[in-house]
């Protein structure tokens, strides 16, 4: 599956993982001063799940922006690599979606979603976006 990009309406993200209120607030910020959004939100194609840029989707909700852009991914393809932040954790697919599924999230900095290539970034006015 080849990197899609889309205008995704933010109630229909899900996410998986906690963030740092904190940097939220400060993305936010910085996104409002540039104007630009710069860096789509990685997610999984079938589920909507937050895959990479749960503190871009905050900011997004601070900013009181109604969609956001997303990369649709898939964990089969698109060069998806999963492992953790965390030394006493190992990362799975599987437990990703059991906790999609559970409607539950992982702590702070537990997955960590790499992608080959990267996601290129994009300069978006962030006018489009409320």
């Amino acid at each position: 599956m080849k990197q899609e990009l889309k205008l995704v309406n933010l109630n229909k993200l899900r996410e998986t993982e906690e963030h740092n209120s904190v940097s939220a607030l400060q993305l936010a910020n910085s996104i409002k001063d540039l104007g630009l959004w710069t860096v789509p939100i990685a997610i999984e194609y079938r589920t909507f799940a937050i895959m990479d840029g749960h503190h871009r989707f905050h900011a997004a909700q601070i900013l009181k922006f109604t969609r956001v852009p997303c990369v649709l991914m898939n964990y089969q393809g698109n060069g998806v690599r999963l492992s953790s932040w965390r030394s006493d954790w190992t990362a799975s697919v599987e437990d990703i979606f059991a906790k999609i599924k559970q409607s539950k999230k992982f702590p702070y900095k537990t997955t960590r979603h790499t992608f080959d290539p990267e996601i290129e970034e994009i300069s978006l006015p962030i006018s489009l976006l409320y």
